[in-house]
């Protein structure tokens, strides 16, 4: 039988679920097409079972990625509306036009234009996706590593860091670095622990030369993920969210490669890859 300490737990982290949708609702009364705020108010409803509200806030979020014109998120949230189904015409008018966009995104030729350093025809996946960050912090939240205040502060970073054209690693970890967030050796240990990717220090690596150029500049920027050592025929991976499936096949494609994942210290993984940077260039 379970007892009333037993069950405080769960209470605590429903009761923490109810208040940072309090608190984000109150976000979006002031400002409507916060698109963190929007993210995480569809990631609160799915967790807790209301796919009304969690559809609700998804088509909001479409219509915001809409008209903002972001090509390269417009294809993901087409695709989660269409979990909900086809018979409603809305939701289907919705994803029509979210697929038109979809296919404006430049080719890789354009995006080539824009940043130089960019290899051609590999641009199109190296666009950094605001909603696996958001998913990243969510589940950290939920876990009860960070408080509502410092969710609600990275998904704000997050926010403006994907509006933000500069080229830089855009990333949980690296949002709560610069704001010297505390507990980020124990936020750390819980993520190794509970994905699986063991930790690395990239600092005692010298990254040979051959797995510097098995992924571009760009991609390992905006996507952040470095290589950073070969054995035999394997490749071993830093990533900066170990929870993004996608980016892990994204990678596994882009190197050719059987991948071994890890995760390490933002500071580390930077400087592991401005040396690749660098040594791209002279190359």
């Amino acid at each position: 039988m379970a007892t009333a300490n037993d069950e405080t737990p769960q209470h605590d982290a429903e009761s923490e679920v109810w208040s940072a949708i309090a608190a984000f609702e109150k976000i979006l009364e002031a400002m409507p097409d916060d698109r963190a705020s929007l993210e995480t108010l569809s990631h609160a409803y799915e967790h807790i079972g209301d796919q009304v509200k969690t559809l609700e806030y998804l088509m909001r979020l479409g219509d915001v990625i809409i008209r903002d014109g972001d090509a390269e998120a417009a294809g993901d949230i087409a695709g989660k509306l269409r979990e909900f189904g086809s018979s409603d015409q809305q939701i289907t008018d919705l994803c029509d036009r979210l697929d038109q966009l979809g296919s404006s995104a430049p080719a890789g030729d354009d995006v080539v234009e824009q940043t130089p350093t960019v290899r051609a025809g590999r641009s199109s996946a190296h666009a950094f996706r605001v909603a696996d960050e958001l998913s990243f912090a969510w589940r950290l939240f939920e876990a009860g590593e960070l408080t509502q205040e410092e969710y609600a502060s990275v998904a704000q970073d997050l926010s403006e860091m994907s509006a933000d054209d500069h080229l830089s690693t855009a990333s949980v970890l690296h949002t709560l670095d610069a704001r010297s967030f505390s507990g980020m050796e124990r936020l750390m240990g819980y993520v190794a622990r509970d994905s699986r990717t063991p930790i690395v220090s990239l600092s005692s690596f010298d990254i040979p030369a051959e797995a510097r150029s098995l992924l571009p500049t760009e991609f390992m920027i905006r996507r952040g993920a470095v290589v950073f050592d070969l054995i035999g025929d394997d490749a071993l991976v830093a990533v900066m969210n170990p929870y993004d499936d996608a980016l892990r096949e994204q990678v596994q494609s882009e190197v050719g490669r059987p991948c071994h994942f890890f995760i390490s210290l933002p500071a580390e993984f930077d400087a592991a890859v401005s040396n690749s940077g660098e040594e791209e260039e002279e190359g």
